[in-house]
């Protein structure tokens, strides 16, 4: 083969985990299907769902909160992390979810909360009775400020909350103490230099490991560690009042990031080697959004830091990159580069969208969102696809009246509800999603045309598109294990890359222009196989220059 002196050969692995080359379906289970009409999407309404997930051509689901909460921040502040919400069914459902989903060779990842419980949960309800019972040191306490006037105390410092960027400590009467909450005020921060609060997190983990789940997505990382003398964070120069997040107003250096926390998920990787749990591959996949002023550096923290074969952190540059081939271009070429230099082990991880962000549709417009398709399933390592993207689901706007999500509290435009809509099912009320007479979000205007039935029929449709490139990279090697190699492609708004393992070559160009632009790949392609563009241009045996439609991301064999 050609190659034009560009370096594409493959360093052989011979034992896969079944992370590697994984697609995995992110469901927010409030929103994915109701089963019982009370308008709240639950776990027998994902057990129904299933053939759907199936036929998408997923490895895995990663189910974001179930568990018992009072739904302060919907899930996330949860009072048992081992059972179920009765909203979303009962623990039989969820072992009868994980019996279904392995029917059909899908593996079950479960949402983990480490760094904060609900105010309800039973261990803050003890710690904060009084400061010598015995989980009195659990969660994170501090005097007031000592500038506190009698009968007027002042918070510790000027940490804020990530939802609402309010005060992030609460007055505590009975302790005479404030408890630092990093989100909501429902949301009261663990300890996490406390062994005990670890070996209770453990203990989590193994309850689930037990019932069968295959790993874990651990949210919000950072905040596990913080400066041990809660110093202020420092003020954030190119905060811009009033248009920024009200959280952003600080940058964080002090109340989150600190190097305890790879200390701590380490400890935690551990788990998932324990001798019980050898009879197949667990993984687990951490949240942390990187500095960005260092985004290699900031990653590679994680997998240097925890065990690369079992665990791995969120690549968020599908989310925070922005869609510019310059940037994608050296990102690739230096993420990659490092995790090879580091360990063979190294899976990344890509999420172009999730149940927090914009979503992608509305991020970059429908031309663009179909090339990112062809995008991220071409790209190494894990790809995770949130629950709607696979139709093409929009934001949808959301009343004022209806709000639901407490990152809105100041402003209903920053909240997260638009992203987290029902998942629309077909062109009959309530896009099928319910059989009741409501829904907890309002269902998207554009319902009748996106939606799971009426696309399963077009061939041309966003389901069409995604679930062939689930077949093509369920169905390669190169594609779910090779290596990549980034190519100088001679266009400025084009990004290539080869996918190589064994005998086995693809090639992906991608246009993020919209306009037509001539590419030079450099490398023979043989083969033109798929584009993100239904009206395509492309002969079947391409050589040497390649025109691209606007926005379109084609794959090819070499």
């Amino acid at each position: 083969m050609s190659t034009n002196n560009q370096d594409i050969s493959q360093p052989q692995l011979v034992a896969h985990r079944w992370a590697e080359g994984a697609i995995v379906y992110q469901i927010y289970p409030r929103s994915f299907k109701d089963s019982n009409g009370d308008g709240i999407g639950d776990l027998p309404g994902i057990i129904d769902g299933l053939d759907h997930v199936q036929q998408l051509g997923v490895n895995a689901i990663w189910l974001s909160p179930f568990y018992p909460s009072p739904m302060a921040d919907f899930g996330y502040d949860i009072s048992d992390y081992c059972n179920v919400d009765p909203v979303f069914g009962t623990l039989d459902d969820f072992k009868r979810l994980l019996a279904e989903a392995a029917k059909r060779n899908i593996r079950i990842m479960v949402d983990l909360v480490p760094n904060h419980t609900s105010d309800e949960h039973a261990w803050f309800l003890e710690s904060k009775q009084s400061r010598d019972n015995p989980k009195a040191d659990w969660y994170v306490w501090k005097d007031p400020n000592p500038e506190s006037e009698p009968g007027r105390p002042l918070p510790p410092n000027n940490w804020r909350d990530q939802l609402a960027g309010d005060v992030a400590w609460e007055w505590n009467e009975a302790r005479g103490q404030f408890y630092l909450h990093s989100f909501d005020v429902r949301q009261p921060d663990l300890n996490w230099s406390n062994p005990d609060v670890r070996d209770a997190i453990k203990h989590v983990m193994r309850f689930w490991l037990d019932l069968g789940v295959d790993g874990f997505r651990v949210d919000a990382v950072y905040w596990m560690a913080k400066d041990p003398l809660f110093r202020d964070d420092d003020r954030n120069p190119h905060y811009l009042e009033g248009s920024d997040k009200r959280a952003n107003a600080l940058i964080r250096n002090n109340s989150s990031g600190w190097p305890p926390v790879y200390a701590y998920l380490n400890e935690m990787a551990r788990v998932l080697k324990e001798k019980k749990y050898q009879d197949k591959s667990r993984f687990m996949v951490t949240e942390a959004y990187p500095r960005r002023h260092n985004l290699i550096a900031s990653y590679m923290a994680f997998y240097e830091g925890i065990d690369p074969e079992v665990a791995a952190p969120f690549n968020f540059e599908g989310l925070e990159l922005g869609w510019r081939a310059s940037s994608w271009t050296r990102f690739l070429r230096a993420f990659h580069l490092a995790l090879e230099q580091h360990s063979p082990l190294c899976v990344s991880s890509y999420a172009f969208g999730n149940h927090d962000k914009k979503r992608l549709v509305s991020r970059i417009g429908l031309p663009a969102a179909r090339s990112a398709a062809v995008m991220e399933f071409t790209l190494p390592g894990m790809v995770f696809v949130y629950n709607g993207e696979e139709i093409g689901m929009r934001n949808v706007d959301i009343p004022p009246e209806l709000v639901h999500d407490p990152e809105a509290r100041h402003n209903p435009r920053q909240g997260r509800d638009p992203v987290r809509t029902p998942l629309q099912w077909s062109p009959g009320k309530h896009a099928g999603f319910t059989d009741g007479p409501t829904t907890w979000l309002p269902i998207a205007a554009d319902y009748k045309k996106y939606n799971i039935k009426t696309e399963h029929n077009d061939p041309q449709s966003f389901l069409s598109l995604y679930q062939q490139l689930a077949k093509l990279r369920n169905g390669s090697e190169a594609l779910r294990y090779g290596r990549i190699q980034v190519l100088e492609v001679g266009h400025e708004d084009v990004v290539g890359y080869v996918r190589s393992y064994k005998n086995e070559h693809w090639v992906v160009l991608i246009n993020f222009s919209d306009k037509p632009v001539i590419c030079v790949p450099g490398v023979k392609l043989t083969k033109f196989v798929i584009s993100s563009e239904p009206k395509t241009k492309l002969a079947s045996n391409p050589e040497g220059k390649v025109q691209l439609l606007a926005h379109e991301c084609a794959l090819f064999l070499q």
